[in-house]
């Protein structure tokens, strides 16, 4: 292998192991544009293949460029910018003519790996990024020297990202934070898809065939039964006949609702581009990036385009009380001539009710022994979709239920509304958290109770209760499942034959996850306050924060100290064998009184000796012939050192 090829060839791995992650967010002709030119290049180094002129490659560089105006139009976004760096990247070893043209192609791929944070902060990103970083600077320490190791330039990478660490974790905790993404940019990249502010038959159907994680929940104590595991996020109060619209428009309210039996619990967010948080019925506290509306829903102050975590605390048993009278008759309103069937149906069956708890579990009744089933593929419904759905089809999905029993509700004047969220969630055996997707998805109705407020009310667990307890998969037969939720069924038969290895591995690196990302990912402009405050940096205490520079100067002189003594400090060198047997040699011949005259050489010295003893001419030659070797050729010979250690050892001048 000639010097170019051990400078080019580890630049392009470092190029390809830098871009890896963004394979899946990148347009195919760019992959392929990228193995293409990588792959000429490579061949070229071996087959002595011609490379393209300068022309050529201002050719080539117009054709990418034009290609991403193609792809992108005027979307000017992150996947843009990627677009970019990867036409960049698969064009410029082209050009290594020089050491300013390889430093700059390592830079290159420095920078495609920094960007690696705008597609996760994960673990495992960040577990990639790590060993990303590290073959990137064995490749820089290759290029300023070609002529060594590849595999020493690798250790030393390893040992120069050792000692970053300390500094890193220095500047992760007190390196000043700004609220929000650097720049604007979502660090997490593109929001997942998530409830918007209607629903319509369908829309959680749709919803639930994704398998993707909306949030994750740890608790602080134990995890709620599963029928309290109700996720509150967005209410619909608005029902023009065919769908349910959320009030865009609600005002901040900051009486939260009495309870008891908290729960302590901290949400990590998955984007998705919209200003509703999750939280458990009821909460009890409000997060200080958050406000609280009329509907005891919380919303982000701006849209969740990155990954949010929250501290909360829910009461599980609530009053919600409900002052505006106007709003309430506001929540018994329904479009005239709209499903007329539904609403006879609801005052023949309520008909000499007591009270309004009477005829909720009336309405309950005609649902429970109505013949409905729970379905993920209901058929499609016609104008009158509430008598359709009652009275024709009688299979439907969560917000079939809902909307039909909130209709049902308003038709007897009770006020009530449709409530959007999550319900239940995956328990990690091996830590307190839940695991909610997207395809936990679910609505459910809430109804104003004179005596009681607001009372949550769930159609779908009468006929469909295994919904509740078990999830989506305990309440759809397997046929009927999306492929993301078949996934658990399927684990169900690979248990029975013992090969459940893989979902433990899944569990235990998601427990790990999870983890990480609240110790790391959760560490906010919030806690980096509170954590300033605790060291000393009080804002407007000057004594305050004159200790806490101190400390933080304690710090820096320790790491730097620490890198001092240990790096810098010349390191003891083993001792040399060959040069103590030798010296053991030369003392026997000493002692036996043929001492070695200063600046004799070992040649010299083993002929002087055997002339005046030639009885120890054999041993002695060989003795000094083996040091020779070891000195000047064979130099890290384990054979030829065992051997001379040995016969030192042996060589007895007394004897003759």
């Amino acid at each position: 292998m000639n010097n170019e090829q051990k400078i080019i060839f580890p630049i392009i791995v470092a190029l390809i192991v830098a871009i890896f992650p963004h394979i899946g967010r990148l347009p195919l002709w760019i992959i392929l544009w990228c193995a293409f030119l990588w792959g000429y290049m490579l061949l070229s180094l071996k087959l002595n293949w011609p490379r393209p002129g300068k022309n050529i490659r201002r050719i080539l560089t117009v054709i990418g460029i034009a290609g991403l105006g193609f792809t992108y139009n005027t979307h000017s976004g992150q996947n843009a910018y990627l677009g970019l760096l990867a036409v960049m990247a698969a064009l410029k070893p082209f050009e290594i003519l020089s050491h300013r043209d390889r430093m700059i192609t390592v830079f290159l791929a420095y920078f495609i790996v920094i960007t690696s944070l705008f597609l996760s902060e994960t673990l495992a990103i960040t577990i990639y990024m790590l060993v990303s970083v590290s073959i990137t600077t064995a490749v820089l320490i290759r290029i300023n020297d070609p002529s060594g190791r590849f595999k020493a330039h690798l250790k030393l990478s390893a040992l120069i990202m050792a000692q970053a660490i300390p500094l890193m974790i220095l500047l992760f905790f007190l390196f000043p934070r700004i609220q929000g993404s650097l720049f604007g940019l979502s660090l997490a990249g593109t929001g997942k898809s998530g409830f918007s502010d209607h629903l319509a038959p369908g829309s959680v159907a749709n919803l639930v065939k994704n398998d993707e994680v909306a949030f994750r929940a740890i608790f602080k104590g134990n995890i709620p039964p599963a029928h309290l595991l109700y996720w509150r996020g967005i209410v619909f109060q608005t029902f023009d006949g065919r769908k349910w619209s959320a009030d865009k428009r609600a005002r901040e309210y900051s009486v939260l609702p009495e309870g008891k039996n908290p729960v302590s619990y901290t949400i990590t967010l998955e984007p998705h581009n919209n200003r509703w948080l999750f939280a458990l019925d009821m909460p009890a506290k409000i997060p200080p990036s958050a406000k609280l509306t009329k509907d005891y829903t919380l919303r982000a102050r701006r849209s969740v385009n990155r990954k949010l975590r929250y501290e909360m605390i829910s009461n599980t048993i609530y009053r919600a009380e409900e002052a505006n009278r106007w709003a309430l008759r506001q929540l018994t309103r329904l479009p005239a001539g709209i499903n007329p069937k539904a609403r006879n149906l609801a005052k023949r069956i309520t008909e000499n009710a007591r009270n309004v708890d009477d005829k909720v579990d009336r309405i309950l009744d005609y649902f429970r022994a109505g013949g409905f089933s729970y379905t993920l593929q209901p058929p499609r419904l016609g104008k009158n979709s509430v008598d359709d759905f009652i009275f024709n089809s009688k299979k439907g999905f969560c917000e079939h239920y809902a909307s039909a029993f909130a209709f049902m509700l308003r038709s007897v004047e009770i006020p009530a509304r449709i409530v959007g969220g999550y319900q239940g969630g995956e328990v990690n055996p091996y830590a307190n958290f839940l695991l909610v997707r997207q395809s936990d998805a679910h609505v459910w109705v809430e109804f104003w109770h004179p005596e009681k407020g607001w009372c949550r009310v769930d159609p779908t667990a009468v006929v469909a209760p295994d919904r509740i307890l078990e999830g989506m998969e305990g309440a759809l037969p397997p046929w009927d499942l999306p492929g993301s939720l078949a996934r658990k069924y399927l684990g169900t038969i690979f248990d029975i034959f013992g090969s459940d290895i893989l979902e433990q591995i899944r569990l235990r690196w998601d427990a790990v996850s999870t983890r990480w990302s609240a110790l790391f990912e959760g560490y906010s402009y919030y806690e980096q306050q509170a954590l300033l405050e605790k060291i000393g940096f009080t804002s407007g205490d000057w004594n305050a924060s004159l200790k806490g520079l101190l400390l933080l100067l304690v710090l820096v002189g320790m790491i730097v100290g620490g890198y001092a003594f240990f790096v810098l400090t010349p390191s003891r060198r083993k001792p040399d064998a060959v040069k103590t047997y030798y010296v053991r040699f030369c003392k026997k011949l000493t002692r036996a009184g043929f001492e070695r005259k200063p600046g004799q050489g070992p040649v010299d010295y083993a002929a002087y000796v055997s002339k005046k003893r030639p009885d120890l001419k054999n041993s002695i030659t060989e003795i000094s012939d083996l040091y020779v070797r070891l000195r000047y050729r064979d130099q890290t010979s384990q054979t030829v050192q065992a051997a001379f250690i040995k016969k030192v050892r042996a060589f007895d001048p007394k004897l003759k």
